[in-house]
């Protein structure tokens, strides 16, 4: 009983340091970006798609990000270093500032898609498949190892305590 004041500020910590490992929740299509621009059936359905923000554009009534589409990981993560699976459009109902995302930045939504816009990509014609969502997720920047793709570190806190005291340790994994 003695060592319970040192046990409550060490299972905050515990607790505050889970926290900064977000994984989104897996919803919708296995569909990809590419495959709705080529099909345009798929309206109204649930995606959750990420990639690499090129553009962001402020509207009357929404605030657009256009992306380079890359598979997502088990978090929801795009893998930038795959093969691209087209572009889209996340729109944003009302305002968001854009200045919280930069050009370049992963970054991944989840929402319905709501249709397709016909634009251009260079001298080609191409649909971007419109995404509405209320969430658009940026994720921070990933270092790249020098043999390998990029990967996330892994840490572990422990902690126990018994007659003799409190003890833990960490542990990180990459």
């Amino acid at each position: 009983m003695r060592h319970l004041g040192l046990l409550i500020p060490c299972l905050l910590l515990l607790l505050t340091g889970c926290a900064g490992d977000l994984c989104l929740t897996s919803v919708g299509t296995s569909l990809t970006p590419a495959a709705v621009s080529a099909t345009g059936d798929p309206v109204g359905t649930s995606a959750q798609w990420g990639g690499t923000l090129i553009e962001t554009r402020h509207h009357k009534d929404n605030t657009e990000f256009e992306v380079i589409a890359y598979p997502l990981d088990d978090c929801g993560r795009p893998r930038a270093g795959s093969e691209q699976t087209g572009r889209f459009i996340i729109l944003y109902p009302g305002f968001l500032e854009t200045t919280d995302y930069r050009i370049g930045q992963a970054v991944s939504a989840t929402g319905r898609i709501v249709g397709i816009r016909r634009g251009r990509l260079g001298d080609a014609a191409y649909g971007f498949p419109l995404l509405e969502s209320y969430k658009v997720h940026p994720w921070p920047d990933q270092q790249q190892k020098p043999h390998g793709p990029a990967s996330r570190p892994w840490v572990n806190i422990g902690i126990g305590g018994r007659s003799g005291g409190v003890f833990g340790g960490v542990g990180v994994i990459f």
